[in-house]
């Protein structure tokens, strides 16, 4: 323990300590993902308040201080990992953080498979519905000119109105 990790809380250069020792613990759980230093100072921050609220008589400010930086970055690993649901209630605040700073999250594509699906003779056409051609089977009737294509008189019917107009 240096003698920096005694001070207390008041002398004790939080902002300075806090981004190291969250930078630290980053590094250490491979967090690869761009921290802007917003959001860096606004997790340390955060922490230096829960650490004067949960600190004990026998620990001292830098050791809680360490340990909420932790819970912190255990947090930023488990964001930027993952794409589980982060819906634990103390976790509201980081969050935030989070969402604010545009912290990356790891996506998970979902592996998709075709099915084949054969279907009963209910959804059939009746043959009493298919339309035949005169030699039993469907014919298509053979286009020999640009006149000859479905719509072709309904486009020279409105062209003919056209020009009486």
């Amino acid at each position: 323990m240096h003698l920096i990790d005694s001070l207390p809380r008041l002398l004790f250069p939080t902002r300075r300590r806090g981004l190291q020792w969250l930078k630290e613990q980053l590094q250490a759980l491979g967090v690869r993902a761009p921290l802007s230093p917003g959001c860096l100072d606004e997790f340390v921050a955060s922490a230096a308040k829960a650490a004067t609220l949960t600190a004990s008589s026998s620990e001292t400010y830098a050791a809680c201080l360490r340990r909420e930086l932790d819970a912190r970055a255990q947090f930023i690993h488990l964001w930027t990992t993952s794409d589980d649901k982060l819906a634990r209630p103390e976790w509201s605040e980081w969050l935030e953080i989070a969402r604010k700073h545009l912290l990356p999250r790891s996506w998970k594509i979902q592996l998709t498979t075709a099915t084949e699906t054969r279907r009963d003779d209910s959804f059939k056409v009746p043959e009493r519905l298919i339309v035949k051609g005169t030699n039993g089977a469907r014919s298509a009737r053979p286009l020999t000119s640009a006149d000859d294509l479905p719509g072709a008189q309904i486009l020279s019917d409105l062209k003919r109105a056209g020009d009486k107009s």
